[in-house]
This record gives structure tokens, C-alpha cells and sequence, in this order.
């Protein structure tokens, strides 16, 4: 991945984050579904990762990155440099006045959103998207047991001892719950997509339109 490279002059725990990031989540299969020009937005970035990604592949797309950890973002915003389509702002999404994006990617953030907080955070980011603008979400599946069950250990570590990721609690819900979730967040034609294989951890995808 071509974005770890602009990392190299960051904190040797920031560099390490983005490299097991890089090869863990399924991001060349993600990025695929993102479209080469119009706007992308990027809800809980962290440290732009997949953001730089998008950005570097399609020069013709412009992509925003916003998250609600100070730290992450200015981590973010060191690897910018001189492209003018990225940038990255601390904010959470029903903070963004900015709206009519065509595509907003959600890469394992609804997880650590309050199970009772998700129709309104979806229908913030479903605000935030042109009519017929794509939803990208990804998520971790509860199946297979034994991949869900070692994800689950990794992000109690994360979130509750290590506090990496921000966030109180945890969620995660079947792949049906999920479409379900988004359905009746107002979007259509959901489709979801296995990307757990050859990964130790059962990634995966949903994509949906805004009405």
C-alpha cells in the first residue's frame, strides 16, 4: 500500500498502527467500491489511512477525513503535504455542514457508536450524501465463532485496556441485524459482501444508496 509511505517520519506506534491496519483489513477490496472522482467522505478515519489511499489512486476524487480524536487527526494531517484533494478535520459527522458527497466510507467504527445511537448516526451520514450517493460501510460479522471470538479479545484490549480506540462499549451485530439496521436507516438496495476470507477476522462489507 503506497499511503504507508507517507508515515515515515511519524511516531514509530503511529507507523506501526497504519502497517498492521494495512494488512489486516481488507482495504484493496474496499477501495475498489470508491468511486475515481466526485467526493468521498471518510467518518472515523483515524489516522487517514484508507483516506490517503483513496486519495493517491483517484487525484480526481476529493476526500475528507474527519474523526473525533485530536491526536489521530493531526497524525493525519502530517501526511498530507501538498495534494489539495485530502484533508482532515476533528470533527464527528453530525458536526459536518458540508454535505452532497457521493460516497461515505465507514471503516469498523459503528461497533464502538452506542447500539441506541446508530439509526441517528446513520442518518447523519445518510444527510451527508447526494441522492444516490453510495454508503461503504465495514464491519466485523459475529460468524464464524472462533474469528469473531479472537477479534472480540483484540478490541477489549484495545478499547477498554489500552484505550487506542475511543469508545465505551462494544457492538457488534449478525450480518442480517446489520442490513436490517441500514434498511431502516432509510437506505436501499443493500448488498453485503463476505471479505473474511484469508483474514483471521470476519470482515464484512455492506453498500447501500441513499434514496
Amino acid at each position: 500500500m503506497k499511503a504507508l509511505s507517507f508515515y515515515r517520519r511519524l511516531p514509530l506506534a503511529v507507523r506501526l498502527r497504519a502497517a498492521i491496519r494495512a494488512n489486516t483489513c481488507p482495504m484493496e477490496a474496499i477501495l475498489r467500491r470508491v468511486p475515481d472522482q466526485g467526493r468521498l467522505l471518510e467518518v472515523g478515519c483515524g489516522h487517514g489511512l484508507f483516506a490517503n489511499e483513496a486519495a493517491l489512486r483517484s487525484p480526481r476524487l476529493s476526500v475528507l477525513g474527519i474523526d473525533p480524536a485530536s491526536g489521530s487527526i493531526r497524525c493525519a494531517q502530517a501526511t498530507v503535504g501538498s495534494r489539495r484533494n485530502l484533508a482532515f478535520h476533528c470533527r464527528r459527522v453530525e458536526e459536518l455542514c458540508d454535505g452532497h458527497f457521493d460516497a461515505i466510507a465507514i471503516l469498523d467504527v459503528l461497533y464502538v457508536v452506542p447500539r441506541l445511537s446508530w439509526p441517528a448516526f446513520l442518518g447523519a451520514c445518510r444527510e451527508r450524501l447526494r441522492p444516490g450517493g453510495r454508503l461503504i460501510l465495514k464491519e466485523v460479522d459475529t460468524m464464524p465463532r472462533w474469528k469473531f471470538y479472537k477479534c472480540l479479545a483484540q478490541e477489549i484490549i484495545s478499547v477498554r485496556l489500552l484505550r487506542i480506540t475511543l469508545g465505551n462499549q462494544l457492538t457488534f451485530v449478525s450480518r442480517h441485524e446489520m442490513g436490517r439496521v441500514i434498511k431502516e436507516a432509510d437506505f436501499r438496495d443493500v448488498t453485503v459482501t463476505d471479505l473474511g476470507r484469508g483474514y483471521s477476522v470476519p470482515h464484512i462489507l455492506y453498500e447501500a444508496t441513499r434514496t
